[in-house]
């Protein structure tokens, strides 16, 4: 019975050594195999169509030049300076509760009020300077030229606002720093179809305004009058081991942040 159930060996299909098998049997039988049939008879292992083998190489080489990347100076001091995160969104989108859960994810410090520019330790070194924008367009445009990082919150029971297409087409003058998404107020959607839909609608409608593949973040609710901590622990986390490739606007426009 038990020589019954084991299993019968199989034989390799691929590999050097069924190679090396199928070799032998092919000469066994009198027969070649490709390699020798191209040496024998090179006109058939020819190009067929030149048109087909020029597209193939085209394709090739766009693919090598894509993984090259163009050498960045990195030109920031031993120090580097904090990274500055812009908050974005029309009034009443949850800003200001975006920016004390961060704080308090970062520091275990609850902040009552906001005036102005925080500045905490995210990492051994990183630093993030959170600026609240406001829907006024000079301070748009100010925040716009100094931002490393836009969160853009979009009200996902409204959808986009007038305010956030403004933002993305001053960031458009002013080099496009990284943009990320935020949907919040999803807790109103009782029907969980309707909030599927809605999340892929607004998705592909940031990627088509930003670009596509562009970060979306999905705060589902409140608890206790702020974000559920996973989520922004989650969104923390993201921040502070983000990569910022230098922009070319910023480098070659020289400013001064005042932290007040």
């Amino acid at each position: 019975m038990e020589e019954n159930n084991k299993k019968q060996h199989r034989k390799r299909h691929s590999g050097p050594k069924a190679g090396k098998k199928q070799k032998r049997h092919l000469k066994d039988l009198g027969l070649e195999d490709e390699e020798d049939a191209r040496k024998r008879n090179p006109k058939a292992f020819a190009v067929q169509s030149a048109v087909r083998m020029a597209r193939t190489f085209h394709r090739t080489q766009d693919l090598k030049t894509k993984k090259h990347h163009i050498p960045v100076v990195d030109r920031a001091p031993l120090e580097p300076p904090p990274v500055v995160v812009v908050v974005v969104g029309p009034p009443k989108v949850g800003k200001s509760t975006l920016i004390k859960c961060l704080i308090r994810n970062f520091t275990r410090q609850k902040l009552v009020e906001i005036r102005g520019p925080v500045t905490i330790v995210s990492g051994k070194k990183r630093r993030l300077t959170i600026i609240e924008c406001g829907c006024d367009i000079n301070t748009m445009i100010d925040l716009a030229k100094i931002a490393d990082l836009v969160l853009m919150l979009i009200d996902a029971s409204f959808g986009f606002e007038m305010e956030t297409f403004e933002f993305l087409n001053i960031c458009q003058v002013h080099g496009f720093p990284k943009i990320m998404g935020i949907l919040t107020h999803l807790d109103t959607f009782k029907n969980n179809k309707q909030l599927k839909k809605t999340k892929k609608r607004l998705k592909h409608r940031f990627w088509t305004e930003v670009y596509q593949g562009a970060k979306l973040f999905y705060l589902s609710g409140m608890v206790h009058g702020e974000y559920q901590k996973q989520e922004i622990h989650n969104l923390g986390r993201f921040i502070s081991v983000m990569k910022f490739r230098p922009l070319t606007w910023q480098t070659s426009h020289p400013y001064v942040l005042a932290d007040r």
